[in-house]
């Protein structure tokens, strides 16, 4: 198993042969491991770049017996790639039975009136095998110079990485590509950013994919990965999975170029870190970053001016700390300090638990039916750990927001459970919203308003009776309920404004064809309780077909005003 090697006890010749390789006075040491041959003889690789072009790398081999080598070289004679970790070639994943994720209840059926709410606590049940059945997982890897030993253990280490036994029960189809960097042209960069594969689940064409990565070009310390990120989020070219979970896997050693200007990408507007995220998040793209050791001190996480040194009219900006804010506006992680030996093993790993947690889980109504749902709380939850049972409740608040017609109106739709931008269950949701009803509302004045009392009168003194009428006219059977407010009760005022008074339910009756009905005083003393004084109240007479009222009102001021008998008819309002 390869060892690290420590860079100081490089001799002097092997530093200066690595200065010539690179033309320079001098020389940077990346990092040096160390290996057997198979006679056992140790043997090491170092890892050299010339101070102000961090990204053009030279290795040479070299033994305790003076002999200097391309590690090419030396590997051949051995027969094998030496300096990688020795990785199984690939793992037996286990036949998993996914649990589907659960909804309760699993039907809505709302009767709303218009203004009507109703709320109901909803369960989603996550299980511990995770939300999404299919991912889509995009290994997106640095390849410029100084990532030689990284790439080399990564290819070592692919078919352990696809076959990451935590993948088993999903459906993963692997996309590939790597960035350099910008300018792109002659003396510079062969390019910023190549997609080599569309997600698919041939493990084969995605070997290699990987097997094509080699480290070269980039130049100056940061590299074009917001680029890269920016193409696959917005780039249909990419080929995602319409029903996938999204989720790029970017390694490097280098913090990203901020910004890249349309000058050098081509691009309408400038691509930054702002840009990008917003992107990502729009494409529903969890991002997975790892760090290695092989270039800049904090490598993704570093300064972005610092090293700038060849995009031209391009002022360098940004701060450090890219890709720990980018994964974490886009719920995924960042691990650093990931060396040749740790690199495919994390990978691996950091895949599996990115499959199966779950980013973010809301709750999404479609159809005609999504106009009823005023809220839903909380908006949303994640991001969720893949190895356990989440039961997650939300409440949804449904509000009545049409209004009534001839006939009755009925809304459907689902309710959809939507993890990671993918729809993962859904429960069906049917709104009915009632036909109108015929309303005819009389004012009820009953029994005697005194001379003597001190503050204000409702009515003038004198004695009062009211009579309702109620004729159903029609060849059907009415249904009808009636409603009563009171607004003054044994002459004392209890619903003037702004004191309000609730209509309550006191009968609900049938009226044949032809028949009728009244309300007067008598039973509205039967509802309320024997009342001496005055009572005010209002009469709802509510029906589903149309009805003939009438209301007849009886005053007798005595000699102020002498006996009254008015009779109107009662215009109907229709309304739930």
């Amino acid at each position: 198993m390869p060892q690290p090697f420590p860079t100081d006890r490089v001799p002097d010749e092997v530093r200066a042969r690595l200065a010539a390789d690179l033309g320079s006075t001098d020389v940077t040491l990346l990092a040096a491991t160390e290996a057997r041959l198979p006679s056992g003889e140790a043997v090491r690789v170092v890892d050299a770049a010339a101070p102000g072009a961090p990204n053009v790398v030279r290795r040479l081999t070299f033994t305790d017996a003076g002999d200097i080598r391309p590690v090419e070289e030396v590997e051949r004679l051995a027969g094998r790639r030496l300096f990688v970790p020795d990785l199984t070639p690939g793992h037996i994943r286990p036949d998993v039975r996914r649990e589907p994720v659960r909804i309760e209840p699993r039907t809505n059926d709302w009767r709303l009136d218009r203004c009507q709410r109703a709320v109901e606590t909803v369960t989603v049940t996550i299980p511990p095998t995770g939300a999404t059945p299919k991912a889509d997982v995009y290994l997106l890897a640095d390849t410029t110079g100084s990532m030689a030993g990284i790439l080399a253990a990564v290819q070592a280490g692919a078919s352990g990485i696809l076959n990451h036994p935590g993948l088993a029960g999903f459906d993963v189809a692997w996309g590939i590509g790597n960035y350099r960097d910008f300018p792109v042209g002659a003396g510079f960069s062969s390019y910023a950013f190549a997609h080599q594969l569309a997600p698919t689940t041939v493990h084969a064409d995605a070997d290699t994919a990987i097997a094509a990565w080699a480290a070269d070009e980039g130049f100056d310390l940061p590299e074009g990965q917001l680029f890269a990120l920016d193409r696959l989020a917005v780039d249909p070219g990419i080929g995602w999975r319409a029903d996938s979970r999204r989720i790029v896997v970017w390694f490097g050693d280098a913090p990203g170029h901020d910004p890249i200007c349309p000058e050098l990408s081509g691009l309408p507007s400038a691509v930054t870190e702002a840009s990008v995220t917003a992107a990502l998040q729009a494409a529903g793209i969890t991002v997975v970053a790892v760090s290695t050791m092989s270039g800049a001190p904090d490598a993704l996480d570093g300064d972005p001016t610092l090293g700038s040194s060849d995009y031209g009219t391009c002022a360098a900006g940004g701060t450090p700390g890219q890709a720990t804010r980018i994964t974490a506006a886009t719920g995924g992680t960042h691990t650093s300090g990931i060396d040749t030996d740790t690199i495919a093993t994390t990978l691996g790993d950091l895949v599996a638990a990115a499959v199966a947690s779950t980013g973010s889980v809301s709750l999404v109504p479609t159809g005609d039916a999504a106009v009823f749902v005023e809220s839903i709380t909380p908006p949303a939850y994640g991001p969720l750990p893949g190895d356990e049972e989440h039961v997650l409740q939300f409440e949804v608040t449904w509000l009545g927001v049409r209004a009534c017609l001839e006939r009755e109106q009925v809304f459907t739709g689902t309710l959809d459970v939507v993890a990671d931008g993918v729809v993962v269950a859904a429960k069906s949701v049917r709104v009915t919203v009632p036909p109108c009803r015929y309303h005819y509302v009389v004012e009820m004045l009953c029994g005697v308003e005194k001379e003597d009392r001190e503050d204000c009168h409702p009515v003038v003194p004198g004695r009062y009776a009211t009579t309702v009428t109620i004729t159903n006219p029609t060849t059907c059977t009415a249904t009808i309920e009636k409603h009563l407010a009171l607004l003054v009760v044994e002459g004392e005022v209890i619903g003037r404004e702004p004191d309000v008074q609730d209509g309550r339910l006191f009968a609900r009756i049938e009226l044949g064809p032809h028949q009728a009905t009244m309300d007067d005083c008598c039973a509205l003393r039967e509802v309320v309780g024997r009342v001496d004084g005055l009572l005010v109240a209002t009469l709802d007479v509510i029906s589903d077909v149309p009805l003939a009222v009438s209301a007849v009102h009886t005053s007798d001021r005595g000699e102020r005003g002498g006996l009254t008998l008015t009779t109107r008819s009662v215009e109907p309002r229709r309304a739930p």
